[in-house]
């Protein structure tokens, strides 16, 4: 666009605008919905894929950061209700390696090369903003997330977050 001004006796300032286009958080947000309606029209998000959860697994899986305090809060959830094994998978859940991490932790729990399977899958994060989650709305990690054979449940942010995987995890 392009600022123009017109003074008769105080100066006025108009903007004429040829193009507005989104940007930051409002672009992400675009992203996401277009990526969200594309795989729902191909089925992803449907409740016929959805696998059932054991009642009581024997082992459970968990793909997280091992740093950060929701690995804490699921061990110490689990440990009071049912103490069960638990592997974790240790990743990057930001960052430009968070997405190619846990896509290989989800094969690896998969891998013919790892015998003891767990029963569950637990996707883990903590809260944080629309581009610290965007890992959890890559097309690539949806499309594992529902091909995983093992059920999965997504742990992603506070209540008011919600991620592509989300729709597509078992949980």
């Amino acid at each position: 666009g392009k600022i123009s001004t017109y003074a008769k006796s105080i100066s006025t300032y108009s903007i004429n605008i040829d193009k507005i286009e989104l940007a930051g958080e409002g672009a992400l947000l675009k992203l996401i919905e277009e990526r969200k309606k594309r795989l729902k029209s191909r089925g992803l998000f449907d409740d016929v894929h959805k696998k059932t959860l054991p009642y009581l697994p024997k082992k459970i899986g968990v793909i997280t950061s091992p740093t950060g305090s929701v690995i804490h809060d699921i061990i110490n959830r689990i440990k009071d209700r049912f103490p069960i094994n638990i592997d974790i998978w240790p990743v990057a859940v930001q960052g430009v390696t968070a997405v190619d991490d846990i896509i290989q932790a989800i094969n690896g729990f998969h891998s013919d090369l790892y015998k003891n399977k767990p029963d569950i899958i637990i996707i883990a994060r903590g809260g944080g903003n629309t581009e610290d989650l965007m890992a959890f709305n890559d097309e690539n990690m949806a499309m594992a997330v529902y091909q995983a054979t093992i059920p999965v449940i997504s742990a992603i942010g506070h209540e008011t977050d919600t991620t592509i995987i989300d729709y597509v995890s078992d949980l």
